[in-house]
């Protein structure tokens, strides 16, 4: 499985190789490939460096879990860019090896835990929406596609006659489905 990295949102995973594996890009140069058990993923050759270079600096084993974000910062003058980051997961709060300073993450408040229970609802909701369609839809399919082939060859033969519009015959057809169908079919000839 290929891991795609979504802007400001961090992957948890578990890297089998601290370095990634040159390889060669569909889009010409080279790019890291680095494997995890959770799939594989592909970065730039810069890319790849600024993450083996975190990696080693906050001495990451192979198979530790760590969080890997693109980010998407303000660099002060109004630009955005993206700097990618490398967060050990089950890290101990205070004063890091790199330097930095961690804090756990605080509990969630009532609404987040709302916000995520109504999100795993409608998406159980939409799961079971997408069972296989009421038997009755391809009786309507079938009938659907039935008029469109008798309206199509209704507008063939009415070519023949250049009097004859479109929107009359449209009409024509339409008023005679309706009466046909009224009746059960029993009026038609």
């Amino acid at each position: 499985m290929t891991i795609k990295f979504a802007t400001n949102i961090p992957q948890e995973l578990r890297l089998r190789f601290l370095e990634g594996k040159e390889v060669e890009s569909q889009f010409g140069g080279m790019q890291h490939m680095f494997s995890a058990e959770e799939g594989a993923f592909y970065v730039s050759d810069t890319v790849g460096r600024i993450l083996a270079e975190q990696l080693k600096r906050q001495n990451v084993r192979a198979g530790e879990p760590v969080e890997i974000c693109k980010r998407e910062v303000s660099n002060g003058n109004g630009r955005k860019s993206i700097q990618w980051t490398v967060t050990r997961v089950g890290f101990a709060p205070g004063e890091q090896p790199d330097g930095t300073f961690a804090v756990p993450k605080p509990p969630a408040t009532e609404l987040e835990k709302q916000l995520t229970a109504s999100i795993e609802m409608v998406q159980q909701k939409k799961a079971q929406t997408s069972v296989a369609p009421p038997a009755w839809a391809d009786a309507l399919i079938a009938q659907t596609n039935t008029l469109i082939d008798c309206y199509a060859a209704v507008l063939q033969h009415s070519a023949q006659y250049a009097a004859v519009r479109g929107e009359d015959v449209r009409s024509i057809f339409l008023s005679t489905f309706i009466n046909v169908s009224k009746n059960g079919g029993r009026n038609a000839a």
